[in-house]
């Protein structure tokens, strides 16, 4: 008699750990065997989705473009006020340019869309009404005057204070105006103006 006789295949089974994705499957296949209905096993780590089955991510709703008017309006009024993704923004047109940054001054509040444009060492800047504090068009930086107390006949020079105000981007396509909010990760004074304590406008574009 040959020795293969007496081999019998030995068969292992591993069933796996009850982790948590092996009890949600679990619980999929006695569902469907009681209800006949179908179902989705989402994972702990999936993504929303939407109800079409597309995913939504929320950072990238929060940061896209949104329209907020016409270019031929803002180039006749030279500034428009907007509502972006509940925060609110101010755009200027200022010789050929457009600037968009948080409505409301780094300081204390102040309404910068009320203010005037003027230039300082050579940078236009938007000066608060309420304190007279001055911040560049294209940086967001607020801008005081120095002088050296051991040489008072010295004359005064501009200095930065640093990025004050937060800056967005402002867009043209198609004759309409885009406002992308700012992205960037530091922290600026005006966010503390930015929530809705602070609103002024009453509506959106």
């Amino acid at each position: 008699m040959h020795l293969r006789n007496y081999i019998r295949p030995v068969f292992i089974f591993v069933v796996p750990r009850p982790g948590m994705l092996f009890l949600q499957l679990l619980e999929c296949l006695v569902h469907l065997h009681f209800s006949g209905s179908s179902s989705t096993v989402i994972s702990e780590s999936s993504s929303h989705m939407d109800l079409d089955g597309s995913e939504q991510d929320p950072e990238v709703k929060e940061y896209s473009p949104v329209c907020v008017g016409r270019e031929d309006d803002i180039k006749k009024s030279k500034r428009m006020t907007a509502v972006v993704h509940d925060r609110e923004v101010v755009i200027f047109y200022h010789k050929g340019e457009y600037h968009g940054m948080d409505i409301r001054c780094y300081h204390s509040g102040g309404p910068l869309h009320l203010g005037e444009i003027e230039e300082f060492d050579g940078r236009p800047c938007i000066v608060c009404p309420w304190h007279k504090y001055k911040i560049t068009l294209a940086t967001g930086e607020g801008l005081y005057q120095s002088i050296n107390p051991r040489d008072p006949s010295a004359k005064p020079e501009w200095c930065s204070k640093g990025v004050k105000q937060r800056i967005h981007t402002v867009t043209v396509n198609n004759g309409n105006i885009y406002v992308t909010l700012s992205k960037e990760p530091f922290k600026c004074d005006s966010d503390f103006y930015a929530t809705g304590d602070f609103k002024v406008i009453q509506s959106s574009f």
